[in-house]
Order: structure tokens, then C-alpha cells, then sequence
């Protein structure tokens, strides 16, 4: 398979890893701001991470593109649906709350907040 070297002017984002998909849509100068005017299109797979040239390598496929061709475009990632699920799946939690005092009293809300743990 082909690929591509991208080296992004700025740093590269935390969330980015190997495997994700890149894109890329067109961009247009619209009152002093940069704007999409086209449609977001799949590069390809992330295969390389390189931060200290804040270079990627993606795998294109057969497409044939350079980059001279990305000069005026956005790049954008997602993660695999996959694997970066947002629930647990094996894990459970058991909560018992009680009440010891005579006053009425309300429960307003119970929450929890899952962390992904294998980077």
C-alpha cells in the first residue's frame, strides 16, 4: 500500500494514535476566517506518529496525493468505534447508600465517571 508523510505546522493532538483514520476537507478564506467548502474525505489509516517533527504517516491506499495537495485543506482524526468504546463491558459496580437520619431527605442525583486506562 501506498503512504504519505503530512509534517502539520503545529503540534500534533494528544488524542491522535496509530490506527486512526485520517481526512481531510478543503478550506476557503471567508472574512478573515478559514472555512470548509467542500466535503470531509477518508485519507487513510494513521501508521506513524513522529512528534518531535510533528510528522505522520498515513496510508493511502491507491490514492495518489502529495503534499502540495494538502497546502489548503484541514486534517482531521477519529478514533476505531471499535475500540474506543464509551462503555465498560465485564465490570460492574455494586453501591448501597443509606439513610441514617430521621429528617426527610431527597437524592438529587448519582453519577460515575469511567477513565480509559490503556495508553
Amino acid at each position: 500500500m501506498a503512504t504519505i508523510d503530512i509534517t502539520i505546522g503545529n503540534s500534533l493532538n494528544d488524542s491522535l494514535s496509530i490506527g486512526d483514520t485520517a481526512y481531510y476537507v478543503p478550506l476557503a478564506s471567508s472574512g478573515g476566517f478559514s472555512s470548509s467548502n467542500g466535503n470531509i474525505t477518508q485519507l487513510g489509516n494513521i501508521n506513524a506518529i513522529n512528534t518531535s517533527t510533528n510528522t505522520i504517516t498515513v496510508e493511502v491506499g491507491s490514492t495518489h496525493i502529495d503534499n502540495d495537495d494538502l497546502d489548503h485543506y484541514m486534517l482531521l482524526f477519529s478514533k476505531d468505534a471499535e475500540v474506543n468504546t464509551s462503555g465498560l463491558t465485564g465490570y460492574h459496580a455494586t453501591v448501597k447508600m443509606k439513610n441514617s437520619s430521621t429528617a426527610d431527605s431527597e437524592l438529587f442525583a448519582v453519577s460515575s465517571e469511567i477513565v480509559q486506562s490503556s495508553k
